[in-house]
């Protein structure tokens, strides 16, 4: 149960509920900006990099895709009036959208963002709005943001009561992945924009990028059966909100004149480059697929409740749920002869005062689970005993006024966790962009029909491919669907 560094604190900020509090880059004013001398740049990034590639599940070692994207960098400098050779370009894998850059040059873009980019054009505008954060030193002047995020772990491990959040969110606070201000968000935009015109490609693809980023967040809250949160829950929520970047980056790309005509996309090309991609989460480290999330290697399943959308992260997999309802599931090694009810009050539970302490089973397997209330909201604990030294663990933290109203949602999903047998390990497949030629007689809803995901297809599909409500394919176009 792989992730990554910034989106688990982000994704426990709003499992959290405080998805305000979590803006740790709001608004700076002159003074409060701390510059580290450029030379310690360098020590910091590479410091950095080897845990960021650890927390968001490792590199996505595509040698051909990373020369191509490397290319696209050195290219992008070249053109920016601040060239360097220095920069080191990353993809992350995992399949939450985002791209970002820490000090030293270090440039990091994901699985998700390059599946849901529709060019070369959006592409190069992603990493040039990076390169306009590392040219103004942006990282090296938000070092005040590590101390408020300390604050804040402190703040949401306490909501939880977790050892697990409290941990992660220690390790999370190490490290401002993103933390910018609105100011230096739109600085990054617009430099952004300018070093993409200047590098030939259409300033635009930033507004059409920002625009299918907004769309697919939307239709991630609908498919999960939440609210619209999209500019909460977009990972620059920390930031402007994305219908504020795309009003700005709108305005701004037509300073730079005819922007239909001259500027490059490059379609076809970069779809060559990510045909065969990976999509979605690795089975390596767990998969979500509609709401039943499996593991095939540790050989589990279970249903997430309803209307709860979720983060796979590396050590939990995380939900959020409607009125600030929360689940957490992990896993723990425990001795052979340790109980359950041992476990649970002296060890995972220790400190609660835990009520309704009872046995029971899960699919055969041993379980304990227990009820408190704590510092004003209601937890239910659930250990079962997958083997004689492993256990999981089902955590659910709602508000005491709404308790009653999960209570059988949260029992299904305990009763829905069991192993997988062999059969059912093999018929799991891992997803995939596969780029198919639009020929005579396709529509939108054909092809859509061969998506292999959940929730709505043909809506998914006018996403992934950028496409409007009304918008139609044609013949010899090249688009994209999700295969097994």
């Amino acid at each position: 149960m792989r992730a990554r560094l910034g989106a688990a604190v982000r994704a426990i900020a709003l499992v959290a509920g405080v998805a305000a509090v979590s803006a740790c880059a709001t608004n700076t004013t002159p003074g409060d900006e701390e510059l580290i001398p450029a030379h310690e740049e360098a020590k910091i990034g590479a410091a950095s990099h080897p845990e960021i590639v650890a927390q968001f599940g490792g590199t996505y070692d595509d040698h051909r895709l990373i020369g191509y994207l490397s290319g696209l960098v050195q290219r992008l400098s070249a053109a920016s009036g601040k060239p360097a050779d220095d920069y080191r370009l990353t993809i992350l894998d995992t399949p939450v959208v985002n791209a970002f850059a820490s000090p030293g040059g270090y440039i990091y873009v994901t699985r998700g963002l390059l599946a849901l980019a529709n060019d070369e054009a959006e592409i190069a505008g992603v990493l040039a709005h990076e390169l306009g954060h590392l040219q103004a030193r942006h990282s090296a002047k938000r070092q005040v943001a590590a101390e408020r995020k300390t604050f804040l772990g402190g703040i949401l491990a306490n909501l939880a009561d977790s050892s697990y959040l409290a941990d992660s969110l220690r390790r999370g606070s190490a490290r401002s992945i993103a933390a910018y201000s609105r100011d230096q968000e739109l600085e990054a935009d617009k430099a952004g924009m300018r070093i993409a015109a200047k590098t030939q490609y259409d300033p635009t693809a930033a507004v059409t990028f920002l625009s299918s980023l907004e769309r697919s967040f939307e239709l991630d809250g609908k498919d999960a059966g939440a609210k619209d949160d999209t500019d909460r829950t977009s990972i620059f929520s920390s930031h402007p909100g994305t219908s504020e970047r795309i009003r700005e980056a709108r305005a701004h790309a037509f300073t730079f004149g005819d922007v239909g005509g001259g500027y490059l996309r490059n379609r076809d090309h970069y779809f060559d480059m990510i045909d065969g991609l990976p999509y979605g989460d690795s089975l390596a480290h767990g998969a979500l697929r509609g709401r039943t999330f499996s593991h095939p290697h540790l050989r589990f399943r279970f249903v997430v409740p309803k209307n709860f959308a979720v983060i796979n992260h590396r050590d939990a997999v995380l939900g959020r749920g409607p009125d600030e309802s929360i689940f957490i599931f992990d896993g723990a090694v425990i001795g052979e002869n340790v109980g359950l009810k041992s476990h649970l009050t002296e060890n995972w539970g220790e400190g609660l005062n835990l009520r309704n302490v009872r046995a029971f089973k899960v699919n055969g397997m041993q379980a304990v689970g227990a009820e408190t209330l704590h510092k004003g909201v209601g937890h239910e604990l659930v250990v079962i005993r997958y083997s004689p030294q492993a256990v999981y663990r089902f955590l659910f933290i709602t508000r005491p006024v709404v308790t009653a109203r999960f209570e059988k949602q949260f029992r299904a999903t305990v009763q829905s966790f069991r192993k997988l047998t062999t059969a059912q390990v093999k018929r799991l497949k891992p997803l995939q962009v596969q780029i198919v030629t639009v020929r005579r007689g396709h529509t939108v809803h054909r092809l859509a029909r061969r998506m292999a995901v959940t929730g709505n297809k043909v809506a998914r599909f006018r996403v992934l491919n950028g496409l409007g409500p009304e918008d139609k394919v044609t013949p010899g176009q090249k688009v994209k669907i999700v295969v097994k």
